[in-house]
């Protein structure tokens, strides 16, 4: 197996016309296999809730994908969710006795199970193959919820176990053959919180006491270090379990609206290269789209070109460049700019959204945004609109190249206003209402346009509404300081409270609704 899976439960369901799109150049890079991963982003026959206005998958929408798919030599193997990450699911009250707790199935309940047979049988109606993933992932507090009321403590890897054995016999009545993410298991096995620390799970302990099914592959997912030796020690304790190892590392799009190609590629080469010396032959990219599903699965076309590339075991970039040339219709050195959208330390920096949503009155002024200017943004502008070699992907960069003309204004706005009121230089105050205000404001309207575009392009509309809050409110609310700014150099309020407080070091926030506001976002 040479996949990639694309996250389509985020907010951003990828439009079938898109998929043919990337499963014709996939299929010209060397890959196999493509996963659609949806918690409840498609049809299952009588559950009309599941998947509700979330623009999920119709049961005709997924068959003309496997034909379409087989098409181009590659499989499309369903990737769901059998335990945890079912919280959109859980909003509709259809489901509340089927809730551990979070977003965690109960186990041992038969509800429960008629709900993955449901699932089970109707992806039969629609998928060729025999493969099928069923999460398993991250299930952090299960039988800590519902499932204690009922039945008090019980061993959580043992519960674990005793629930994967029904959903396999499950899949296996519908002739699946299913793979489970194995972080649980690891974690469980090692009696630990870190699933990358790593250890020695007896093989003979794992033999006497964990009765896992025949008919499951563990998957060992890793997308965060470039440590060859960690990826060759985790493959190891995945061995432990005595079942078949896959590898998922990352194309990273779930850095807010930015790729990050570059520590992808790094990371990437280092896996597979562990996974060639541990005899691990099957493998896929994931990406993601946490938190809203801002970038474009196409950003990551460097990554995914250079991983087929390594597997073949050519490093030289010259060819890599050739070959992106010849398969996408574009220059990969002109992708590799959408990386620097975000130009945060490590790999973990969302700091294009970061500094979209940080407020201007309340935002943090940390050492993040003091280590970022207006000019990095300015110039990033420029080299987009400059650059050739776009390919078919114009629409794309223009999005970019927009969001980047807001950054080169308001990533230091909030800074430059509080020092001119804390100074009383109204003057200058007066300045930044008239000119910079009014300037960001409307390069957030035209953002908002470009980027619509981009989504409709790719996405089916659902979840492009969880854009139009966040942008809108971003509009309205420089809108807002704008005018109590006014109101304040004419004399109307007395102070601005928000910028009487001093700003204290924060820690690096990703989400959204944690970077927008101090305030309450959710219940």
């Amino acid at each position: 197996m040479r996949g990639v899976m694309l996250d389509c439960s985020r907010n951003g369901v990828m439009k079938p016309e898109a998929i043919e799109r990337y499963v014709s150049l996939m299929a010209k890079m060397g890959y196999d296999t493509l996963m659609l991963y949806t918690e409840e982003t498609y049809e299952v026959d009588n559950e009309p809730w599941f998947g509700y206005m979330r623009g999920r998958y119709t049961k005709a929408e997924m068959k003309a994908l496997d034909a379409l798919c087989a098409g181009y030599g590659v499989e499309l193997v369903p990737c769901i969710q059998t335990l945890a990450h079912l919280k959109c699911m859980f909003r509709w009250e259809g489901y509340a006795d089927i809730r551990d707790c979070d977003d965690i199935l109960l186990i041992d309940e038969e509800r429960t199970y008629q709900l993955i047979e449901r699932m089970f049988s109707t992806l039969r109606q629609c998928v060729s193959t025999t493969k099928i993933h069923i999460g398993m992932d991250e299930a952090y507090r299960v039988g800590m919820g519902k499932y204690l009321e009922l039945h008090g403590y019980a061993d959580r890897f043992q519960l674990i176990v005793r629930h994967l054995n029904r959903v396999c016999e499950l899949a296996a009545r519908y002739g699946f053959e299913p793979m489970i993410w194995s972080d649980m298991f690891c974690k469980l096995a090692l009696n630990t919180t870190d699933y990358y620390q790593g250890g020695r799970i007896d093989q003979e302990w794992v033999k006497e006491h964990v009765q896992l099914p025949e008919n499951v592959a563990f998957i060992y997912w890793d997308y965060y270090t470039t440590d060859r030796e960690r990826y060759a020690r985790m493959i190891e304790v995945n061995k432990a379990f005595g079942r078949k190892v896959i590898f998922a590392g990352g194309a990273w799009t779930w850095k807010g609206f930015g790729p990050d190609n570059e520590f992808s590629m790094r990371a990437t080469k280092e896996a597979l290269l562990a996974c060639r010396d541990e005899g691990v032959e099957d493998w896929f990219l994931t990406s993601w789209g946490d938190d809203g599903d801002e970038c474009s699965k196409f950003a990551v076309l460097p990554a995914l070109l250079y991983a087929a590339q390594i597997a073949e075991g050519q490093e030289d970039m010259d060819v890599v460049r050739e070959k992106f040339r010849e398969i996408v219709g574009a220059e990969l050195d002109t992708f590799m700019l959408l990386d620097q959208l975000n130009i945060g330390e490590g790999n973990t920096g969302s700091f294009c959204k970061y500094l979209l949503y940080n407020d201007v009155f309340m935002g943090f002024e940390n050492k993040n945004i003091e280590k970022r200017n207006n000019d990095h943004y300015a110039q990033l502008a420029e080299k987009i609109h400059n650059a050739s070699g776009k390919g078919e992907y114009g629409y794309l960069f223009d999005a970019c190249e927009a969001l980047c003309r807001v950054l080169s204004v308001k990533s230091e706005l909030g800074r430059k206003t509080r020092r001119c009121y804390r100074e009383g230089d109204k003057e200058a105050l007066k300045r930044l209402a008239a000119e910079e205000y009014t300037r960001v404001i409307s390069a957030v309207k035209e953002f908002h346009r470009l980027y619509q575009r981009l989504w409709m392009e790719e996405k089916k509309p659902h979840g492009f509404d969880v854009q139009d809050i966040r942008l809108g409110g971003l509009m309205q609310r420089l809108e807002s300081c704008r005018n109590r700014i006014e109101e304040y150099l004419r004399g109307e309020t007395v102070s601005i409270p928000e910028l009487e407080e001093e700003i204290m070091e924060s820690g690096y926030k990703q989400p959204w609704r944690l970077i927008a506001t101090c305030n309450v976002m959710s219940d």
